[in-house]
């Protein structure tokens, strides 16, 4: 039904396209605003092309309109020469190759919207053969492989400018919209065993823990921070709450691993993670995308994309529906099926050209969460475990063998809930993003206001019997609100000397409420929270000589925050155990350096080192237990982190490597622990520790033969505390950090063949993540290692309009630990998703 509808619109006159375009904005922006996009990768999205055989010279002038690409060459290397026609839906590049067909000219972007065409560009290798218009000729059954082709250029704007990734001094992995397509990557959870040094562990959708090279955050109280920061179309995301977003109508995402404060601001202190979505069209595009699998997996995605007033105005409106059956049951409530999914998303895009030089882009996102509760499995000490009775009662514990997963009476499917619980979060924001550039450079203004409401309830009958013997449930309800605006003042590039200098300010309210509710009881936290962060930064690169280049940059922060807090025990005495109210605040100035000198050995060979400060912001316990603590002020954290990088292509091209080494030191490490005190206990964050992490990581991308792409990457990582005495004086110098394997690997294969009709496209990912702790005493529990795979095969017209996905993730239905909670010396897991597969059909227009 979507799908004729879908069909028919296109049919229709263009007014009414464009009134479905203005309409969808509207309906996005009721619910959700508008906000800002950065500028789109043209070659990263497809485009109607319908450009008859003649001319090439007439022919590159209509691929550049229906491209909205500017194409530089000179008439003397296109006079006489013929054009192939193209007709259908493709990338820009892959258009302009099957243009160009067999005439001696190559190509090359000089930026994301110029392209620049010489016969010294051309390589035999990089032209395809050419469709005519029409039906497609037979072709041979097994057609030996062809030269390889040079890897696909890759932009990003971790410097704040759009630029090679080869060119950027920093530890950076690029997530393309062909793999998050291809592996079904919805959310931070897929993408942490694809990126070295990332780890991502849920304890629910609305409380991650994200690890970068062992940093990380696992107190998520109203006046804490994580420090991993995420942004969203060049938009801070204050709260973890909201950091775990649906994935859908992105144009890239970008992982930066190590301190990233002069440009990303405070909090930046393990890394930086950029999401930009996909800006709206020139011409009129869209796609409707629909997919079943097991666990009743029902999914339904749609996007609408093109001009509104010629090409002055553009709009584009994205839709994701995702929804799937629990696989775990629930052993007192069997009708209950837990580990669900159930996500509705919507994303709305405005661009307004008011002149050549002035563009105004307006953006909303909408998410709406609606789950089950997650159902976890009981776990005591390293190689332990509670099991289960027939009547579904605790019998002891277990000593296992050494697979983890070999015990008796205890199934992974099979968790220990007697309440149903749920996960319910909306999240939105709207930002204005206005461009203005001139002889001086760019002067670029991003205004946004985002909005989440957080509400959790679980069953925690699973804790310790010997703290809890008795029906407990733990919630969590959170709104946060926060206002962000942010100057900055770009330099033109081609000189010697290019800068960016900005200001910037946010202010944050979080009102965050705790419960633990026994059987005719309860014991409550409040907290209110309010943060006011001010900030001037700047960062400068000057070219010593043509190869040689030192950037200096600094950022100043002054931030105070408020606290109202209050606590009601009401006679229990597990968690909580003192009656008070409470107003905090506490304010911090910090100023974070960074020094960065790049050699250019080559034009395909980069060397960089780097020093960089790195700082986390300062605040209050999450869910005190005693006023004591809560009086208690937490001071930021701080790191210097060395740095040294290697970047580089080989073999033509057809092969990119870059490998990283870095040393970093922490001071005043903010460090959560559970402490037992007889039958009690409480949680308390403190700077507790120093830490010194050493590591190593390496990528690369490999086209040995044109239709195969490998894909690789590798991170050791060496994590310990170097100073740390915790709650009770026990020293832990030496202990492994929170959430850091030693080693990660990522291995993929991406092989694409033509065949009658159309490509079949083949896909497989290997993922393995070594063995990590949850808890600074690393005696007491461990997350084992465990390694997925995943598959895909994809058959597409050769029209481009239509493509058929068979996938499978964990295809080796693998048992594996996500997420181990500790409490008194005890822990319960979280075990990750069984294998999973369904088809997806793709329409694309």
């Amino acid at each position: 039904m979507a799908l004729h509808f879908l069909l028919r619109m296109v049919d229709l006159r263009k007014g009414m396209v464009r009134l479905a375009l203005i309409g969808g904005a509207i309906f996005l922006s009721s619910a959700t605003g508008l906000s800002a996009p950065a500028p789109s990768t043209v070659r990263e999205m497809k485009v109607s092309f319908d450009v008859p055989a003649q001319s090439l010279s007439s022919a590159l002038l209509m691929f550049g309109e229906q491209a909205d690409v500017s194409l530089v060459v000179r008439k003397e290397d296109t006079t006489g020469l013929k054009s192939h026609a193209v007709k259908g839906s493709y990338y820009p590049n892959e258009a302009l190759r099957r243009l160009l067909g067999d005439n001696r000219l190559g190509f090359a972007y000089i930026d994301s919207r110029t392209i620049t065409l010489s016969p010294d560009l051309y390589k035999p290798s990089q032209t395809p053969v050419v469709e005519a218009e029409g039906p497609a000729p037979a072709q041979e059954d097994d057609p030996a492989p062809q030269a390889a082709e040079d890897i696909d250029e890759v932009v990003v704007t971790a410097l704040r400018r759009r630029m090679n990734m080869q060119k950027v001094p920093v530890a950076v992995t690029v997530i393309s919209p062909p793999l998050i397509r291809e592996t079904r990557l919805h959310t931070l959870d897929d993408v942490g065993t694809r990126v070295p040094g990332l780890t991502v562990a849920s304890f629910s959708i609305g409380q991650p823990t994200i690890h970068v090279r062992g940093v990380g955050s696992n107190d998520d109280g109203a006046a804490l921070d994580n420090s991993i920061v995420m942004f969203i179309d060049d938009v801070y995301i204050g709260r973890i709450t909201s950091i775990s977003m649906n994935f859908f109508d992105l144009e890239r995402i970008e992982i930066m691993r190590g301190p990233q404060g002069t440009l990303y601001g405070k909090n930046a202190i393990g890394g930086a993670i950029n999401v930009t979505s996909n800006a709206p069209t020139p011409q009129l595009a869209g796609d409707l995308e629909m997919t079943l699998g097991n666990f009743d997996r029902r999914d339904l995605r749609a996007t609408l994309s093109g001009p509104l007033v010629g090409k002055k105005i553009l709009g584009r409106v994205a839709v994701h529906k995702r929804k799937r059956d629990g696989w775990q049951e629930a052993l007192f409530l069997p009708s209950i099926r837990q580990n669900d999914e159930n996500t509705w998303s919507g994303r709305s895009a405005l661009q307004i050209d008011f002149s050549e030089n002035t563009q105004v882009a307006l953006r909303g996102d909408y998410s709406r969460d609606d789950f089950e509760s997650t159902g976890r499995i009981p776990v005591v000490g390293r190689k332990e475990v509670l099991l289960l009775g027939p009547d579904g009662q605790l019998t002891g514990e277990a000593i296992l063998p050494t697979d983890l997963f070999e015990r008796l009476g205890g199934r992974v499917d099979m968790a220990i809930n007697s309440d149903q619980g749920y996960t319910d979060r909306t999240i939105w924001g709207v930002s204005s993003r206005i461009s203005h550039r001139g002889g001086y450079g760019e002067l670029l203004s991003i205004t946004a206001f985002r909005n989440s409401d957080f509400s959790w309830l679980e069953d925690s009958t699973g804790l310790p019997t010997h703290l809890v013997n008795q029906k407990v449930n733990s919630n969590v309800v959170e709104a946060h609100r926060q206002f962000s605006q942010e100057l900055r003042w770009i330099s033109p590039e081609g000189q010697d000397l290019t800068y960016i200098a900005g200001l910037y300010y946010l202010f944050e309210h979080t009102h965050r409420t705790e419960n633990f509710i026994f059987p005719g009881q309860r014991s409550t936290t409040n907290q209110n929270n309010k943060t006011n962060s001010f900030a001037v930064f700047g960062e400068g690169t000057y070219a010593l000589t043509p190869d040689l280049n030192i950037k200096v940059g600094g950022r100043l922060t002054y931030e105070r925050k408020q606290m109202h807090q209050q606590n009601r025990a009401n006679g229990v005495q597990i968690i909580l155990v003192d009656d008070f109210t409470l107003d905090n605040m506490g304010s911090w100035t910090d100023f974070s350096p960074n020094f960065t000198l790049t050699w250019q050995q080559t034009p395909q060979v980069m060397w960089y080192g780097s020093v960089s400060r790195g700082y986390k912001s300062g605040g209050f316990q999450g869910a005190p237990a005693t006023r004591d603590l809560a009086e208690r002020t937490i001071d930021p954290e701080s790191v210097w982190n060395f740095e040294v990088g290697y970047k580089s292509q080989w073999f033509e091209d057809r092969l990119r490597l870059n490998v990283v080494g870095f040393y970093a030191d922490y001071r005043d490490l903010q460090v959560v622990q559970f402490k037992t005190e007889g039958n009690f206990g409480f949680f308390k964050t403190s700077n507790a520790a120093s830490a010194r992490i050493k590591g190593l990581e390496v990528e690369f991308t490999l086209k040995p033969f044109t239709g195969l792409e490998l894909f690789g990457s590798y991170g050791y990582l060496d994590a310990k505390y170097h100073k740390f005495n915790d709650l009770s004086g026990r020293d832990f110098a030496g202990n492994t950090l929170r959430q850091a394997p030693r080693s990660s690997l990522y291995l993929a294969f991406h092989y694409e063949h033509p065949v009658r009709g159309g490509r079949l496209r083949l896909r497989g990912d290997y993922r393995y993540q070594g063995e990590s702790y949850r808890e600074p005493d690393n005696s007491l529990t461990i997350q084992p290692a465990f390694d997925l795979l995943d598959a895909s095969i994809a058959y597409e017209t050769g029209d481009n309009l239509w493509e058929l996905t068979l996938w499978a993730k964990n295809l080796l239905d693998k048992e594996y630990i996500t997420h181990l909670y500790v409490l008194g010396g005890n822990d319960y897991a979280l075990f990750g998703t069984p294998r999973t597969y369904g088809a997806t059909v793709t329409y694309s227009f």
